[in-house]
């Protein structure tokens, strides 16, 4: 039986581990340090896929919206995750990727607003809007500059089709007994969706790269303002 933890102790405790964390996630992507990648624009993302388009909760269980409406619009890094994930090497390795990413953009005044961050948990059942609210409401203020989305579902049943069309699996651990325990075993999968919905790129763990993140953004920013200009003329 999943342990059930009230929302803000659980806010306190995902907190409380963000030290141990970076030191984690430094160790990890050390070895980067000195890479070096491709200039953003001297290079081309190919078209993937077109994104999911099921239905999601936000701030309400009575308010669903479709994920498409949250990957059109703005170049979008999207990821799936879940609030108890403890694995070094998933959930924390996205969200210290995102918070990277939120950061540069804030303080690129040609990428503010025009990026956004979606995060859809793979644990409906424990992850309801009100407990993720908790999370959004760190980042109202910067809700225009570079909005960070925590999404949910009613169920797994409405979560299924969404995992499938974007290519990620996950499942529940089962215990000694063979009943579902609260870990949910997935590949971290990262996607980079352009405004138009369009799959552009997909990372793992092994390239999730705040560097990279940024140099792809940036590429496809230049995309969109060459696309604007040859429009105008």
């Amino acid at each position: 039986m999943v342990k059930k933890i009230p929302s803000r102790a659980l806010a306190a405790q995902l907190a409380g581990r963000s030290a141990l964390l970076a030191i984690v996630l430094a160790s990890m992507v050390s070895g980067a340090a000195g890479a070096s990648y491709p200039a953003p624009g001297t290079y081309k993302l190919q078209k993937i896929e077109h994104a999911a388009s099921g239905w999601v909760l936000e701030n309400s269980t009575w308010m669903p919206r479709r994920l498409s409406s949250y990957l059109k619009g703005r170049i979008t890094l999207f990821s799936f995750f879940y609030s108890t994930c403890t694995d070094p090497t998933g959930c924390p390795v996205a969200w210290s990727a995102f918070e990277d990413v939120y950061q540069r953009v804030q303080n690129d005044p040609q990428l503010r607003g025009r990026v956004r961050l979606v995060f859809l948990s793979l644990d409906p059942r424990v992850d309801t809007p009100e407990r993720l609210s908790l999370f959004a409401d760190n980042r109202r203020a910067t809700q225009k500059t570079i909005p960070w989305n925590f999404l949910t579902t009613w169920s797994d049943s409405y979560l299924k089709p969404i995992l499938e069309d974007m290519g990620q699996s996950a499942s529940r651990e089962l215990d000694e007994s063979g009943k579902p325990t609260a870990v949910i075993n997935h590949m971290l999968k990262v996607y980079l969706v352009d405004q138009e919905g369009w799959v552009r790129e997909i990372y793992t763990t092994a390239f999730l790269q705040p560097d990279v993140l940024m140099n792809d953004i940036r590429t496809l920013a230049m995309e969109e303002d060459k696309s604007k200009q040859a429009s105008s003329k």
